[in-house]
């Protein structure tokens, strides 16, 4: 009877190894392992660090949540045009990825006011160029003059995608940044 107690109380005990780590120290690794990360590997696997950057233009990410089909942030539509236009041009932007990284950071730019859509345009590619330098990433010229003219580029991790006006949807212009390990059903904008 005595080995019997002996032995559960040492087959108890070796199953109490060291705790599991707390909430502040599981940050902690994760931060740890980002810092030695740099340019599109930091982005695409620091998605808080990504959704702050990103609200640093003032777009008011929400937090970025499981959405039931994986992880997503959305941002609130930020006027790009001229504020007395009937219908503004507004930009929003759209994360989508995993609990542990990104696979697309989508910005949307809803073109309402062709008379300022030039100017709408500039802009954006002026906060997709300060958004990358948060990152140290030198904004490619090809993937700006294509922002800034409006026209379709395929340049992984980039593309810039012209999506024409239906449904009563205004035309756009996505800038989409897609992780290269992303599957196709992920990289889907939102507008």
């Amino acid at each position: 009877m005595r080995a019997a107690i002996a032995l559960i109380l040492t087959a108890t005990l070796a199953g109490c190894g060291k705790p599991a780590p707390s909430v502040h120290e599981q940050e902690a690794a994760k931060v740890a392992s980002v810092s030695t990360l740099s340019g599109w590997d930091r982005l695409f696997a620091s998605p808080q660090e990504t959704v702050g950057a990103i609200n640093q233009a003032g777009f008011g990410l929400g937090a970025y949540a499981g959405d039931g089909e994986g992880f997503a942030a959305s941002g609130q539509p930020r006027m790009y045009s001229n504020s007395n236009a009937k219908v503004p041009n507004t930009v929003r932007v759209d994360v989508v990825g995993t609990a542990d990284a990104i696979d697309t950071v989508t910005y949307a730019l809803a073109l309402t006011d062709d008379a300022d859509a030039t100017t709408a345009r500039m802009r954006l590619a002026q906060t997709v160029g300060e958004f990358l330098g948060r990152f140290k990433i030198k904004a490619d010229p090809r993937l700006l003059k294509a922002i800034r003219l409006g026209t379709p580029l395929d340049q992984p991790p980039a593309r810039v995608a012209l999506v024409a006006a239906a449904n009563g949807a205004p035309a756009r212009i996505d800038v989409t940044f897609t992780r290269s390990a992303a599957t196709a059903n992920t990289t889907k904008t939102q507008g």
